[in-house]
């Protein structure tokens, strides 16, 4: 069995060079001049088209365990994908414009193929094909923290693209304040504070209010602690969140501890935090998402966070709009 890397790599190279046609694209690549619908859905949505018995044995278990896993640093449980089934005889015309379409299948080959606007664009199609529900079930698993990423990966774009119709058509001054160049700010957000170092702007929903916190300070030696991240957020949370009671304020939820990964922003080294924030002395609560920019250019960190209050309302998908916000940061 091929590994999952090559089969993206060699299909990605048949796409390209086969599939396309007409002018060229910057990269020297031919641009695709097929004229194709639009494709249908929104944040996270997720077609899977699997056969019932695929479906109830361990090939469907492996999938539903990994793909509708709740997503990390939100305080209701809320799967990453809303997937939706149907069995492969039933893909029409209308589940064709399906912009994220998962494809798995017995088939006399082993392979997991990744094919770009094959019905509609912008879309992506990635089948996984193996003779048996034993090596399907091997294949679900092993290859779908890439697949996962490649979806998420989709979906940002998606969502940079629609947020260029809704963004202010300019870099807010007090992001260039900041030394931001640019970046993606919903005309929703206001800005709330301005101080030296510190950017807050926020902006209120029927069911949200909803915060951007930019802050810049030096450059330490080494990288930055979990507990340095925490201790500066908590220490912006104190000064400048209050709650409904005298000596309130907001800190950081530490019985279920942040997550923290290693990402990139404008191409420097970020550490990216996503956990549960909360008042102290009040009941108010939510999830938040931040970024530590490594920006050794200006020898300085710099904080990017996204915070959500609303106890009535879903947040995956305003924190994935926040998400799309901040990494579209340019330094």
């Amino acid at each position: 069995m091929r590994p999952f890397y090559f089969c993206i790599v060699a299909f990605s190279c048949l796409i390209f060079t086969s599939c396309n046609s007409g002018d060229t694209n910057e990269d020297g690549s031919k641009k695709d001049t097929r004229i194709l619908p639009p494709s249908s859905g929104t944040h996270s949505e997720l077609l899977l088209v699997m056969s019932d018995d695929l479906w109830l044995g361990a090939a469907g278990e492996a999938f539903r365990e990994i793909y509708l896993a709740d997503q990390e640093g939100l305080p209701q449980a809320e799967p990453y994908f809303d997937a939706s089934r149907v069995e492969p005889k039933d893909v029409n015309k209308i589940l064709q414009k399906a912009k994220n379409i998962l494809w798995i299948e017995k088939s006399d080959s082993s392979f997991v193929r990744l094919t770009k606007d094959r019905w509609t664009r912008p879309q992506q199609l990635i089948r996984i094909t193996a003779p048996t529900e034993t090596a399907i079930t091997t294949e679900v698993k092993g290859s779908a923290p890439r697949i996962i990423q490649s979806f998420k990966d989709h979906d940002m774009s998606l969502i940079q693209d629609r947020l260029k119709r809704s963004a202010y058509a300019y870099t807010h001054e007090n992001l260039k304040k900041i030394g931001i160049k640019s970046m993606l700010l919903h005309k929703g957000f206001d800005p709330t504070l301005d101080k030296d170092g510190l950017k807050i702007f926020a902006t209120k929903t029927v069911k949200t209010t909803q915060y951007i916190l930019i802050s810049s300070r030096p450059m330490s030696e080494g990288l930055v602690s979990a507990d340095d991240i925490i201790a500066h957020r908590d220490s912006i949370g104190k000064n400048y969140f209050e709650g409904s009671f005298d000596n309130s304020y907001m800190t950081t939820e530490t019985l279920i501890p942040p997550s923290i990964a290693n990402t990139t922003i404008s191409g420097m080294f970020a550490l990216e935090t996503r956990g549960l924030w909360r008042m102290e002395g009040d009941f108010m609560g939510g999830p938040f998402l931040s970024y530590t920019i490594y920006d050794e250019k200006n020898d300085r960190i710099l904080t990017v966070e996204a915070v959500v209050y609303g106890p009535q309302a879903k947040k995956r998908n305003i924190i994935l709009e926040m998400e799309a916000m901040m990494k579209s940061i340019k330094l």
